[in-house]
């Protein structure tokens, strides 16, 4: 395996196919002014932008030094690493002495970096602590060819000192040769000191002695250093041809500025000769003194585009396009105000933001670019498109597909949805999302209206695929004949195929998220859509209601509440709530930050180094600005169980709870773990939570406010948080019938529980059946703390969740 370095979303090999690999150098507090004032602001992402730039014109690798007087390096550079680390493409490279400083960016780097350096200055102490680091972190090392004598000068001490770093590191702390890129330090050849003439020959000579005589190191260089002293015009073009021979010799990587690096072939040949003279310090009759030609042949030398940094600029175009790549809105008003002058606002749209946004999809599909990072680069869509409209003809755009969206009747979730608005609509696709709970008439008047080409229907509950289903006939009858996308937690392939498409002339197309839609859509416009087939064979099993195959212990106790009854709690501490979050959940399914690609380490790292933090943040900003206000509607109900159904007394009257059994073994239903009025009746207990409605109004601010990616976190975390709330008040209750047990997560926030019964949510899979709201509402009150249900009997907030709480110690949650 070929050695390499990694950021968070792509490996960079170090030995490049055509070398070197090329380190950018500026972002440096020490080696340029423009980093070091934006640092000195507290300007930290325009320090971030220093490195974009750099990444954009070229660099494999950033160098990221932010040691100055005066500054705290460990506060710069952590912040700095964790910013770079969520931006950049390329991987860093720490540029750091202070052991303390490189421990803490390589904790929190979600990659492999480079660390710069070591070397053996103080006789051995720092590169055994950083060598300790890297080892445990993985980290590539710069080593420096420096002892306590200095820096060497000759090949031959350069050679011996790599030597010594080399034992240390690979025989005492076990890097592979290959982990070490040896820095053999070149001195200018610019100053006039007759014992630095041969410095570039003594460079060149350790570079080929190392890689010969220790076998798989890799060596870099910071070129810039041959040059300093001289004019910069002249600089660029001695760095160059340095550059060169360099990599001629064995160079694996170079720290430049790729930008101001020219091709050797747009070098005149007679500038290169002035170069190589001064380089290898070739004297003679007609060259006495090399250093004098040099600047003598440069000196009346103007700076051609080339070499002033113009002409290395990426065209504007390229630009926007690498912006909506990045999710980069800065400065987008004014390369969008460049483009206005040559394009029109449509072509912009049509002919770079569109393909632009399509090559982040098709990254997304190849699982090279996480949900998060697409949602950033619909914002830079979206503001794009916001900042030409008012430059665009009313005419213009017209003809784009048009999709009408909608959560269908008495659905309240929307996040789906809104994420196909998302990605459809910075696709360039005309979209009209009509919002939730949308009946199917509304549906087929505004699909009329808008012409809609296709229609995207969304729900979450099973109740909702029903309600598609049954709705499919309607739309027939009213005469619409565009495609129909249906998309929700409870739809399968089957369901749709067989149960859908039959009522419907159109297409009828099972979308399994929002990529499947933009793929539907796609094949739309290519005239390939077709409705959704399943081949699949499924064997059920006829059930007999009331059977009961799985062995339920029938002479469990049955323990006494505290109460019998209904009653509030509007008191809760939101914090208690964050040590219940299942983390794993939030982070993986909600959020979309799944390993995919990753190795563990790396998955590991970006937990930690990325992930964590925001979820922190949210944490701290829920709580400031009391979005969380959990509420609870709660009480201990006699019953009894008859076949599959729960019978409950409340308020001197009984409501039916029926539930449905499994159709294959064990058979299992959550009325087999009540007792039966011969067994002597039981105890049931009931709650509804909910957090309050300030959740879903901060959301619906972010959405309207086309901030997509902030929007994703938010909600995750408003579902998540709500299933802690559930799953606090279950703690509750469990003491207060005497079962205890609690609930622990692992490394990555995975949670176990570890007590005795179960809740069961309504809606969810071992009771799907929404209609059981009807009952609990009526013995629950919960309208009483803010809580109303839809006519499709969902609950308002959507940040909110029901449940019948089971004691029995063989009550766990199983699906239907």
């Amino acid at each position: 395996m070929k050695p390499s370095v990694a950021s968070l979303y792509q490996a960079v090999e170090l030995q490049q196919e055509i070398p070197p690999l090329l380190i950018g150098e500026r972002a440096n507090a020490n080696g340029s002014k423009k980093f070091r004032e934006l640092l000195l602001a507290d300007d930290y992402q325009a320090c971030v932008k220093v490195a974009l730039e750099q990444e954009a014109r070229g660099a494999h690798v950033i160098d990221l030094c932010t040691a100055y007087a005066g500054r705290d390096e460990l506060a710069d550079l952590t912040t700095l690493v964790r910013l770079c680390a969520g931006a950049l493409k390329a991987p860093l490279m720490i540029d750091s002495t202070t052991p303390a400083c490189i421990k803490a960016c390589l904790r929190l780097y979600p990659g492999r970096a480079i660390v710069n350096s070591i070397n053996l200055e103080d006789g051995g102490v720092n590169i055994r602590r950083i060598c300790r680091a890297a080892k445990k972190y993985g980290a590539a090392v710069v080593a420096l060819t420096i002892d306590e004598k200095g820096m060497a000068m000759t090949a031959a001490e350069k050679v011996r000192i790599a030597r010594a770093i080399h034992a240390i590191a690979v025989d005492e702390y076990g890097l592979r040769s290959r982990d070490l890129l040896f820095d053999c330090l070149t001195f200018t050849v610019g100053s006039g000191d007759a014992n630095l003439r041969d410095a570039a020959v003594q460079t060149l000579e350790a570079i080929r002695r190392i890689k010969a005589e220790l076998p798989g190191c890799l060596t870099v260089l910071g070129v810039s250093n041959i040059s300093f002293g001289l004019a910069p015009q002249a600089r660029r073009i001695l760095n160059s041809v340095f550059l060169h021979e360099a990599v001629a010799a064995g160079l694996d990587a170079a720290i430049v500025d790729a930008a101001k690096i020219v091709p050797l072939a747009r070098i005149p040949a007679e500038d290169r000769e002035v170069c190589l003279d001064l380089l290898y310090n070739r004297q003679g009759e007609e060259v006495k003194d090399p250093l004098l030609r040099f600047i003598a042949h440069f000196s009346d030398k103007a700076a051609t585009p080339a070499e002033d940094g113009q002409e290395g600029d990426s065209k504007p175009e390229e630009q926007l396009f690498q912006m909506v790549m990045d999710g980069d809105k800065e400065q987008l008003e004014d390369v969008l105000a460049i483009l206005r002058q040559r394009f029109r606002p449509i072509d912009i749209i049509n002919q770079i933001l569109v393909p632009a946004m399509r090559h982040v999809g098709e990254l997304f599909g190849k699982g090279e670019i996480l949900l998060p990072f697409v949602l950033q680069s619909a914002e830079v869509m979206k503001a794009s498109v916001t900042l030409l409209e008012p430059f665009m003809d009313k005419a213009e755009g017209t003809a784009a597909t048009t999709v009408l969206l909608a959560t269908v009747q008495g659905d309240v979730h929307d996040i789906g949805k809104n994420l196909v608005d998302i990605i459809l609509s910075n696709n360039g696709y005309l979209v009209h999302n009509i919002g939730i709970k949308v009946p199917a008439e509304t549906i087929i008047e505004k699909a009329r209206e808008v012409r809609a080409d296709l229609i995207g229907l969304s729900g979450l509950l099973v109740k909702s695929a029903i309600i598609m289903q049954e709705s499919m006939a309607q739309y027939r009858e009213a005469g619409l004949t565009v495609p129909i996308l249906l998309g929700g937690a409870a739809l399968t392939p089957k369901f749709v195929a067989e149960s859908c498409v039959p009522q419907y002339d159109a297409p009828v197309v099972y979308c399994a998220d929002a990529f499947a839609g933009l793929k539907a859509v796609q094949e739309f416009e290519a005239g390939t859509l077709t409705a959704t087939v399943y081949d699949g064979a499924t064997a059920v099993k006829a059930m007999k209601p009331g059977i009961r195959v799985a062995e339920i212990d029938r002479t469990n106790p049955v323990p006494v509440p505290p109460f019998l009854g209904q009653r509030y709690v509007e008191d809760i501490d939101p914090a208690v709530l964050f040590s219940l979050i299942n983390v794993e959940a939030l982070f993986r399914g909600r959020w979309g930050y799944r390993r995919g690609k990753m190795g563990a380490g790396e998955y590991a790292d970006l937990i930690e180094g990325t992930v964590r933090p925001l979820y922190e943040e949210l944490q701290r900003k829920a709580l400031a600005g009391g979005w969380i206000q959990p509420r609870v509607s709660y009480g201990y109900f006699p019953c009894r169980a008859e076949g599959d159904a729960v019978i409950v007394q409340a308020d001197g009257a009984e409501h039916r709870f029926s539930f449905p059994r499994q159709a294959e073994a064990p058979f299992l239903c959550i009325a087999d773990y009540f007792k039966t009025a011969g067994e002597g009746g039981d105890i049931a207990g009931f709650f509804v939570v909910t957090i309050g409605p300030k959740m879903s109004e901060e959301t619906a601010r972010l959405y309207q406010a086309d901030a997509y990616h902030e929007y994703l976190l938010l909600h995750g975390f408003s579902v998540e948080v709500t299933d802690a709330l559930a799953e606090y008040w279950h703690g509750v209750m469990r003491r207060e019938m005497g079962i205890g047990g609690t609930q622990t997560q692992n490394a990555l926030g995975a949670v176990t529980q570890n007590y005795q019964g179960s809740r069961y949510g309504f809606g969810y899979p071992a009771c799907p059946d929404l209609e059981a709201h009807k009952p609990l509402f009526a013995f629950l009150k919960p309208e009483a703390i803010g809580i109303t249900l839809t006519e499709n009997m969902q609950m308002v907030p959507e940040q909110t969740t029901s449940a019948i709480v089971a004691h029995h110690p063989q009550a766990k949650y199983f699906a239907v």
